[in-house]
C-alpha cells in the first residue's frame, strides 16, 4: 500500500511539474503533426487564452508559427503574414525550452531573409526588411548560442549575393553622387564585403569636391534615412594631402532646419583608425539674404559675406572656411567632422 501511495505521489507531482495538456493545446499538437499550421495557431491562441498550458506549450506553438511562416514564404515572398508569424515566434522564443526549436526559428527566419534579399526587381525597403530578418536571427542565435555558424553561413551568402547583383550597377552610374549613394545602401547591408568597401573608397576620392545632397537624381529613395543622415552636407572643392598635413576649402550646406554660427574651432579630421586632430583657420563666407537694386526696384539675392572667426550658416545655405590640418606620421586621413548642438555632419575623404 506504501508503494502504491508513493508511485501516485509520484505521478502526481510529475504531472504538476510538466503540466496537463488542455484539449486545446491537444488539437493544436494533433494539427501541427499534420501539417495544419494555421488551425493549429489558432487552438494553440485558444489555449493560451483558457491559460492551461503545458511545458512544451511554447515550444510547439513557436514551431506552428515558423512553420507557418515558411509556408506563407513558400507561396509568396512579399506576404505581410510572413512578418506576423515571425513577431509572434520572436516574442515566445524566451519561453522556448528545446533548442531544436529555437535552431529551426533561427535557420527558418535566416533562410527567408536570404530569398527576400535575392529578388530581382525588389525596392530597398524589402532589401532593408530581409536583412533584418538575418539579424533577428543572429541575435537570437547569439543569445542563446544555438546555430550561430549557420545563421553567420546565411549571412555571408546573402551579402555575396545582393553585392554581386547590385555592385555593376553602383559604379556604372555616370553621376558620382547618384553612384556614391548607391554603394553607401550597399554597404548598409554588406559593410564588410571588401569589393563594397573599395568601390566606395575609390567613390569618396572622386567626390571630395562634391555636396553629397541626394534627392530626385536618385532611383528608389525607399530607407533614404540610412544613407542620407547628415544635417552638415560639406565638400571639399580644393584639397592638398601631404604625409603630415591636409589643408584646403572646406564648403558646409546645412540641413538641420537651424540658423546658428559656424564654429570653425569645432571642425576635426578623423583618421582610419580613430584618431583626431582639429582644425587650424577661421576666415571664410557665407551666404546671407541681401537687398540689392535701387530704391522701388529691390529684390533680395543670396551673396557671399567674408567673416573671420565665426561665421553665420543659415539653413539651405551655403558657407566656406579655409581649413588646414596637422598630424604625425602614420595619420592616414578618413573624413572631416563637425559637430553642434544642432547637428553632425561628416565628409569622407577616400584614402
Amino acid at each position: 500500500m506504501k508503494k502504491i501511495f508513493i508511485a501516485a505521489l509520484a505521478t502526481a507531482v510529475a504531472l504538476t511539474m510538466t503540466g496537463c495538456k488542455g484539449t486545446n493545446e491537444k488539437r493544436g499538437d494533433e494539427h501541427l503533426k499534420e501539417g495544419r499550421f494555421r488551425n493549429a495557431i489558432n487552438s494553440y491562441l485558444e489555449a493560451k487564452k483558457k491559460g492551461k498550458m503545458s511545458d512544451e506549450f511554447f515550444d510547439n506553438f513557436t514551431l506552428a508559427l515558423v512553420r507557418a511562416g515558411d509556408m506563407e514564404a513558400k507561396k509568396d515572398l512579399s506576404s505581410d503574414l510572413i512578418n506576423n508569424y515571425f513577431e509572434k515566434a520572436a516574442s515566445n522564443i524566451g519561453k522556448v525550452k528545446e533548442d531544436a526549436t529555437v535552431e529551426e526559428y533561427v535557420k527558418t527566419l535566416g533562410e527567408i531573409g536570404k530569398r527576400q534579399a535575392a529578388q530581382e526587381g525588389v525596392d530597398y525597403a524589402t532589401i532593408i526588411n530581409a536583412f533584418a530578418k538575418i539579424d533577428s536571427a543572429e541575435s537570437v542565435a547569439k543569445t542563446r548560442h544555438i546555430a550561430e555558424s549557420a545563421i553567420k553561413s546565411i549571412r555571408e551568402e546573402t551579402e555575396k549575393l545582393y553585392v554581386a547583383r547590385n555592385l555593376q550597377e553602383a559604379t556604372s552610374e555616370e553621376d558620382p553622387v547618384v553612384s556614391e549613394y548607391l554603394l553607401l545602401r550597399m554597404a548598409e547591408m554588406a559593410p564588410n564585403n571588401e569589393q563594397v568597401k573599395a568601390a566606395l573608397n575609390k567613390s569618396r576620392k572622386a567626390t571630395r569636391g562634391y555636396f553629397l545632397i541626394f534627392g530626385e537624381n536618385v532611383p528608389d529613395l525607399s530607407g533614404k534615412q540610412r544613407v542620407d543622415k547628415w544635417g552638415y552636407v560639406m565638400a571639399m572643392p580644393t584639397i592638398k594631402i601631404t604625409k603630415n598635413s591636409l589643408s584646403g576649402e572646406l564648403q558646409f550646406w546645412a540641413s538641420t532646419g537651424n540658423n546658428t554660427e559656424l564654429d570653425p574651432s569645432l571642425i576635426k579630421l578623423v583618421s582610419t583608425e580613430g584618431k583626431e586632430v582639429f582644425a587650424k583657420g577661421n576666415t571664410g563666407w557665407c551666404e546671407a539674404e541681401v537687398l540689392v537694386g535701387k530704391k522701388g526696384d529691390e529684390k533680395i539675392e543670396k551673396k557671399q559675406k567674408k567673416f573671420k572667426g565665426k561665421g553665420k550658416l543659415m539653413n539651405e545655405f551655403q558657407c566656406s572656411v579655409n581649413v588646414s590640418f596637422s598630424f604625425p606620421g602614420g595619420f592616414v586621413p578618413d573624413y572631416i567632422e563637425y559637430k553642434d548642438q544642432y547637428g553632425i555632419g561628416r565628409k569622407y575623404l577616400g584614402h
